[in-house]
């Protein structure tokens, strides 16, 4: 009924079909967890597929990652796990450093006791990756995260996070379409 009476329409959207300008500099990120060295290859390739298809001097991508819960906070293999993840995003950047120097980043976090679970994890999952990652684009709160892959001096310039799961992809140019739409000052 409501929308026989208002119509939907298109949200208004600046057009960056050309590119994102700098001062809308934006991280694409990923949070996820670290299980298994296939999870590893998997994110990597799923990070690389999402850039390929959005390509833009602007635009950043990143995995936020955890191990999964534990009774221990360190359990055997994680650091191989981790090993692999910053070699995987590492190559990354050596694969496409003709483009630019640093389109890669990794944020790890080591688990912390939550009593209330009474387990080792991280720190509010999900949710907690992507506030802790805002502080660190903030200035704050880089002790979060044990582990960091890539030139941490552009992050204070990322004024946007577009924030997938693991399994979402990001068809091409959609990020242009996104931060057009954020961007725009009536939204």
């Amino acid at each position: 009924f409501a929308m026989m009476i208002v119509p939907p329409r298109m949200p208004p959207r600046l057009d960056f079909s050309r590119g994102i300008p700098p001062e809308y500099r934006t991280m694409v990120a990923v949070p996820t967890l670290l299980s298994k060295p296939q999870d590893v290859d998997d994110l990597v390739e799923a990070m690389e597929i999402r850039y390929l298809g959005n390509r833009d001097p602007n635009l950043f991508f990143a995995l936020l990652t955890d191990f999964s819960d534990a009774p221990e906070q360190t359990q055997p293999g994680d650091a191989e796990l981790l090993t692999l993840a910053r070699t995987a995003v590492e190559a990354l950047n050596a694969t496409y450093r003709n483009d630019r120097p640093c389109i890669f980043y990794l944020f790890h976090r080591p688990r912390v006791w939550n009593p209330h679970e009474r387990v080792w994890m991280g720190y509010e999952r999900k949710r907690g990756k992507l506030e802790q990652f805002n502080a660190v684009l903030r200035g704050d709160g880089e002790a979060a995260f044990s582990e960091l892959v890539g030139d941490p001096s552009i992050l204070p310039s990322i004024k946007y996070v577009i924030t997938l799961d693991t399994d979402t992809q990001l068809p091409r140019d959609a990020a242009h379409r996104l931060v057009g739409n954020i961007a725009h000052p009536l939204t």
